[in-house]
Order: C-alpha cells, then structure tokens, then sequence
C-alpha cells in the first residue's frame, strides 16, 4: 500500500482510539503485525502547549513505525503550529481529525464540524502541508447530515494531503445505523488521492470484504481490535492465504501480562492497572471467558492480574 512517500506492506491500518491506541497497546499491535499504527486523537492546543499528559499520548518508540499522530483542532494556524510540534516527535505521517462526532470535539469547531465547512478544512490541511516536511493525512466522514464526500475529497486533492480515511458514516450518524460502503467505492474512483475505507469493520473477514468491495488502498480497522490487537494480521492472512488464525487462549494470556506491565511501566501500577481494565474486558471476550462474572472493574494490582486470568481460564468451556 503507497501512500504519498510512505510504502506499507499490511493494507489493514490500526484505527486511532482516544484512551485505546497509547503506546503499550501500539507496542502490543507491533508483536503482530507491521501495519500503519496511529497514536490517540492529540489536542492541537495540549501540544502547543506542551501539556505533560498530552505529550505521554503523542510517546513514540522506535519499534511503533511506521506510525502516524493524528491532531484534532479548529484553528489553522494553532493547528500548524501543533504539527510542527508534532513533526519533532518522529511520526511518519501527520494526520488531521475531520470525522470525529463527539459533542465536546464538535462544540469547539473541531472534528466532524469541520465538514460543515470543507473550505474551512482544505485551507488547514494546506497549511499544516505548509507547516512540516512529514507527509499529512486527513480522516473524515461522508459529510456532516449528507454524503458530500466526493465533492470534499475533490477539495482535498490540491491541498497537499498524502491520503484520505474516510469512514462510511455522516458525522450526525455517530456510530448508529448503516454505513454506505457503496458512497467508498465511489470516493476510490473519482478522488485523485489514495483511500482507506474505515467505518463499522465488525472482524477480519468483514475488513477484507470491504478492501475487496470498495478497492480503496487499504482498510483502518478500530473497535473491532480490542481484545484483538492481532486482527490486521489476520486479515492480511485472509488477504494472502484464503484462511487465517487468531490468537489462543495462552497467546491472549501472555499479550494481556505484557500488556499490563507496559501500561504499568509508562503510568505507575495504580493508574497503570486502572487503563487497563477495559482493555481485559475485551480480551477476556476474545478468549471466551466471561468477563462478567469476574471482578475486573476492581482490579488494582499487577499480581491480582495473574490470578485473575487463572481463574478466567479455568472457568472457560
């Protein structure tokens, strides 16, 4: 998969997951595959401000690359200043958030209500081209109440952007209802830039199904990876051989420890263990244990970790 400068041999992309895709789950996904990983949703005013939490978000060690640090804000030119920030980090890509519904990212002008002005939204993906030497990708979503994404990825074509995500969804959608898989196919050919389809990917044979029926460039892959940070392996597996393998109940024992060390490692064990949590809920489901009848919501310490999952695994069929 080319994309701008960057060539990346998985097509199926690790979806950025505000309070999910931090460092210990981007090193996490590493073990798996060599896919384009992106960081969580940064605040272009945090960084400029070099706010200290912000800054353990944008983290990126050498084994994360290829690694894209995706930036959400409203103003072109904080938004500028905030990759050029960004580009002192090391990431591969640049990219800027237009898709997110979220209420608190819509009210500040940021996210998905850029698409309410798509002027507004070329205007800042030309300026923070302007801005850095690393390539810049933009995510975004059909259109704020109406598909309008071949005449904003039209606008997007000469500001200098690498590629497009686009997900399949209206920003006034949220994550609710159908998505319009036929609307990517369209925006693949008639867009001179490369797209990846994004938007309601329910497991790896669904992801391949839409790299196959849209013919985007590759497929971004979000909530579908909790639990499993190894599904843009499998799919490419599906891609390659027709078939593929998830991960067993003891490869999920060991990533969960390793996981949980990590997180304890960057955040300290309390706040490490507390991250952590929703994290086992998912894994736990992909294990076939029943996370509900175990008390991970009041897990606190790393050894109470490993009893945890002893007790889980006996538990299960």
């Amino acid at each position: 998969m080319r994309l701008g400068p960057i060539n990346v041999e998985n097509p199926f992309v690790q979806a950025p997951m505000a309070g999910w895709t931090d460092a210990p789950f981007r090193t996490i996904a590493r073990r798996f595959h060599n896919g384009l990983l992106f960081t969580e949703m940064v605040s272009s005013e945090a960084l400029c401000r070099g706010n200290k939490r912000t800054l353990q978000y944008c983290r990126i060690d050498e084994e994360h690359h290829p690694v894209a640090l995706q930036l959400v804000g409203h103003d072109p030119d904080r938004m500028a200043e905030a990759a050029e920030a960004a580009e002192a980090l090391g990431p591969d890509i640049i990219d800027i958030n237009a898709g997110c519904p979220d209420l608190k990212i819509v009210l500040q002008g940021a996210g998905g209500a850029l698409l309410r002005k798509p002027e507004k939204l070329a205007a800042m993906v030309e300026k923070v081209v302007g801005a850095v030497k690393t390539p810049v990708s933009v995510k975004l979503r059909l259109g704020w109440n109406r598909d309008e994404s071949v005449r904003i990825g039209k606008m997007l074509e000469g500001t200098g952007a690498a590629f497009l995500t686009f997900n399949c969804y209206l920003v006034t959608q949220n994550y609710s209802g159908p998505g319009d898989r036929a609307a990517l196919q369209r925006l693949v050919h008639e867009v001179g830039l490369p797209i990846i389809a994004n938007g309601g990917v329910l497991d790896e044979k669904d992801a391949f199904d839409m790299l196959e029926s849209t013919g985007a460039a590759g497929v971004m892959m979000g909530r579908a990876t909790r639990g499993r940070p190894d599904r843009p392996k499998t799919a490419l597996e599906i891609l390659r051989e027709g078939k593929f393998s998830p991960m067993d109940r003891e490869t999920v024992g060991k990533t969960v420890m390793e996981h949980a060390r990590l997180e304890c490692e960057q955040f300290g064990e309390v706040r490490g263990m507390s991250r952590m949590r929703k994290h086992l809920h998912w894994y736990l489901k992909a294990a076939g244990a029943d996370n509900r009848a175990l008390p991970v919501d009041s897990l606190s310490t790393f050894e109470g970790l490993g009893k945890l999952l002893d007790t889980a695994f006996q538990q299960c069929p």
